[in-house]
């Protein structure tokens, strides 16, 4: 008998317990979970929201949470307390500001709209990038840099002269019409010099509502594997390679040693 055939054999053999070494799709896909667990987060933060409803509409401003985390942080307090609602618009001036946050614009007496505030007051915070742009939400204070407590302004129009002196700690992101047609209100201008900012008609800030801001986390995927193989199913193309050839080489070697075997036979026979 021809010495090679069982050699053959034996490489067959061999290769046939290679390929159901290889032949388990689990190990790709937990080499593929591997890589995608391993892989960084991309954490972006979501900033905070405010929905300001007034009887003229819905004004939505983001707010700076990280630019004016003090200023943001007190507007969110008093917000969250319900603290602005049902009070009147106090101050508008067309092209400039629409005030409100006074808790004393909900009595009917006028002459004291613009005096009061919360029980606490907050720094001066101002940021180089949070200017007086249009649609700019900022805190009022008197001539004091740091008496801001509860009183806000919007602008109508940018008021970059501001800058510097007011914090200013979100932007009008919907409702930019609001803001106009509030400020666009009548005014009792020269008639009443004492309230020549104030509005004529009462105009309503109903509440204002926070919807909180977040870290919202990405997986960042391992460059080089396409959507496909992190998906846990696919082996790449090494480990493709790898089974081909296993599969290949016995299925040739096969039909070789066959025929080895059965000259080797005949020879025997003879």
């Amino acid at each position: 008998m021809d010495r090679r055939a069982p050699r053959l054999l034996s490489i067959i053999v061999f290769l046939l317990l290679v390929v159901v070494l290889l032949w388990n799709p689990g190990n790709y896909c937990r080499a593929e979970a591997t890589a995608e667990g391993d892989a960084g987060v991309v954490r972006e933060w979501v900033n905070s929201t405010a929905h300001i409803s007034t009887d003229h509409g819905m004004i939505v401003v983001e707010l700076a949470d990280l630019g004016a985390p003090i200023t943001v942080g007190n507007f969110i307090e008093l917000a969250d307390q319900a603290y602005y609602d049902n009070m009147r618009w106090h101050r508008i001036v067309d092209d400039f500001v629409i005030q409100t946050g006074d808790p004393n614009s909900r009595d009917n007496n006028p002459y004291n709209d613009g005096s009061g505030g919360s029980t606490k007051t907050i720094p001066l915070e101002t940021d180089d990038s949070l200017t007086h742009e249009d649609g700019a939400i900022g805190m009022a204070r008197s001539n004091e840099p740091d008496s801001a407590s509860s009183q806000f302004y919007i602008c109508d129009g940018p008021q970059y002269g501001l800058d510097g002196n007011y914090a200013v700690f979100g932007y009008t992101v919907e409702g930019i019409e609001v803001v106009r047609s509030i400020a666009s209100v009548d005014v009792y201008g020269n008639t009443r010099p004492v309230l020549s900012q104030h509005p004529v008609d009462d105009v309503w800030l109903y509440s204002v509502r926070i919807t909180h801001g977040y870290w919202n986390e990405t997986a960042l995927l391992p460059d080089g594997p396409t959507d496909a193989s992190v998906s846990g199913g696919g082996m790449g193309g090494a480990g493709a390679a790898v089974v081909i050839a296993a599969v290949a080489v016995p299925l040739v070697l096969i039909p070789v040693a066959f025929i080895l075997f059965k000259r080797a036979r005949q020879r025997g026979e003879d």
